[in-house]
This record gives structure tokens, sequence and C-alpha cells, in this order.
């Protein structure tokens, strides 16, 4: 399982942020059909894939998931820390 631990949810302008450490395996498939998921690598690399597009992000990336498209995040080689964001689309 990708997320090792999780901190409270918070809220700014508007956006629900999560925090999450990943590990490198098979994350499972997310779908967030409302929201838009904003991220943001704070330590080490992660693999997002999009709808079947996959990109590699290292410490200080970004990308958006738009509302609806299908998703993986996962740690590349040992751990990757990321802030996520949800904002209603």
């Amino acid at each position: 399982m990708p997320l090792l631990f999780s901190r409270p949810r918070s809220s700014s302008a508007g956006a629900t942020l999560d925090f999450e450490t990943l590990v490198p395996d098979r994350a499972p498939l997310r779908v967030r059909e409302h929201e838009d998921t904003l991220l943001r690598v704070i330590a080490g690399e992660v693999r997002l894939v999009i709808d079947g597009v996959e990109r590699t992000l290292a410490t200080g990336d970004e990308a958006i998931v738009p509302a609806g498209a299908r998703h993986r995040l996962s740690g590349v080689a040992g751990e990757a820390r990321v802030v996520l964001g949800f904002r209603p689309s």
C-alpha cells in the first residue's frame, strides 16, 4: 500500500490539503470525480500516471490531475513525500 501515513487535512484558499509518504510499489487507481488534485513533491521522486500517460516527478515538481482523470501515484526508489491539494472543479 503506497500510503504510509497521512496527517490531518487542513484548508487553504479553498483547497483541502493532505500529506502523504509514498513507497515504490503498485499504487491503487484513484479517481476524484468532482475535484482537481494538485500535488507537489517535497522529497524524493514519484511516478504519476494519468489516464495511462506516465511522468516522473522529482523534489519541487508539481502537477495537476484534472477531476475525473484516472491516476496512480507511487514512489520511484525509496520513500517520497508529497503534498496534495484538492479543489472543486
